[in-house]
């Protein structure tokens, strides 16, 4: 595994006091100085003038982060299911089925919108014109993407101290797993997210599967389309991992004349993993790292 060094290099930086080298961070409890900057996955860089009060996230992940680093009560926007804790006041505008209510969300005057590159750019742009609020994209497709964009969001909305904290018990995780990981030879596994589709290598459930020595036998760039089951087949893997909103069953595979001989159909390794830490750019990553391993490598935790 490669990650330690950009990432120690990350929270190096940000414990030094700078978020993309543009302003100094604050330490302990002095105010937070604004403008702030940061360049997140979108094309220009966020600037956001002074602390914002009313934030609309329209992503889970960095919904969760949000209210994992204390800024839940200034959350006016969130996606369904997030309005909850500090939160419980927000309106919900994202349907459970990804789909958003761009009208609702500019009626709410947000001076920040929060957002992933799968939301998508054409709503996003509308919201941000028509609301005249600041726009951030948070990477998305890998653990150090996520470390990052909480870094990013905590210097945005004056919660930096919180969010290097967060990251930091992010980081102790990742390395203790990677310490239990050490040693363990690669395992082929195919992930199933519904009805044979999977996952490219560049998505964070790609990168969490490959962090926890799990070698997809789909390859790094598959097509979006259900996977081939006769190439399925062919590629045998070990483990069948499929996400818990994908409906799979041992049964179903083992009813499936293409997939009856394959090794992991055989051996009964099939292994469900929760959709919502495993493909969530937020504070749970870790958890859905430590359920991939331990879902690929049982021994390892034993």
């Amino acid at each position: 595994m490669t990650r330690f060094a950009p990432t120690c290099v990350l929270v190096a930086v940000a414990l030094l006091g700078t978020a993309c080298g543009e302003r100094a961070d604050p330490v302990g409890a002095l105010a937070q100085a604004y403008p702030v900057s940061v360049h997140g996955a979108g094309d220009r860089p966020t600037v956001v003038k002074t602390r914002p009060e009313r934030i609309v996230v329209l992503d889970a992940g960095p919904a969760e982060t949000l209210l994992a680093i204390g800024a839940g009560e200034r959350l006016v926007g969130v996606p369904a299911g997030l309005a909850t804790g500090a939160a419980k006041r927000a309106q919900e505008v994202v349907r459970a089925t990804g789909q958003i209510n761009v009208d609702e969300v500019i009626s709410l005057e947000p001076d920040l919108i929060v957002a992933t590159p799968s939301i998508d750019e054409l709503d996003l742009a509308r919201a941000g014109r028509r609301s005249g609020a600041a726009v951030y994209v948070q990477p998305d497709t890998s653990i150090l993407n996520v470390e990052q964009g909480t870094i990013d969001i905590g210097f945005l909305v004056g919660q930096a101290p919180q969010a290097r904290r967060l990251v930091g018990r992010i980081e102790r995780k990742v390395e203790d797993l990677e310490r239990r990981l050490l040693g363990v030879a690669p395992v082929k596994v195919f992930v199933d997210t519904g009805f044979f589709i999977t996952v490219p290598e560049r998505s964070l459930l790609g990168d969490l599967v490959r962090e926890a020595k799990g070698e997809s036998v789909a390859g790094p760039t598959p097509g979006p389309g259900p996977f081939p089951l006769a190439d399925l087949a062919r590629l045998n893997p070990a483990v069948y991992l499929a996400t818990s909103d994908a409906g799979v069953t041992l049964a179903a595979l083992r009813e499936t004349p293409a997939l009856r001989a394959v090794k992991a159909v055989r051996r009964r390794r099939l292994e469900t993993v929760p959709a919502e830490v495993v493909t969530r750019a937020g504070p749970r990553v870790a958890e859905g790292l430590e359920a991939i391993a331990r879902a690929l490598h049982p021994d390892a935790f034993r």
